[in-house]
């Protein structure tokens, strides 16, 4: 399970696994509360960002796993020269 943190606003997931309250890693997916429901984003290696949801207006657990998968997706489909080394 890949662990999310508190950030303010929301939370957050640094995807090399580190904690993203303490750093901001490359690639990240963060989560955040708004007036129409949580809101999702992806920011990867390549310096691109993208949105990974609209605004949900149910509980973050859903959110949170919706946005991981699909920015997992679309990290997948970055060429491999733009993906972090392992």
């Amino acid at each position: 399970m890949t662990p999310w943190f508190r950030i303010p606003g929301g939370w957050a997931v640094n995807l090399d696994g580190s904690n993203a309250s303490l750093s901001f890693s490359l690639p990240r997916v963060e989560v955040r509360s708004s007036s129409a429901g949580w809101t999702s984003e992806a920011f990867f290696p390549d310096g691109s960002r993208a949105v990974c949801a609209p605004p949900y207006p149910g509980g973050a657990a859903v959110v949170m796993s919706e946005a991981l998968e699909h920015a997992r997706r679309m990290l997948a489909a970055i060429p491999a020269a733009a993906a972090p080394a392992e």
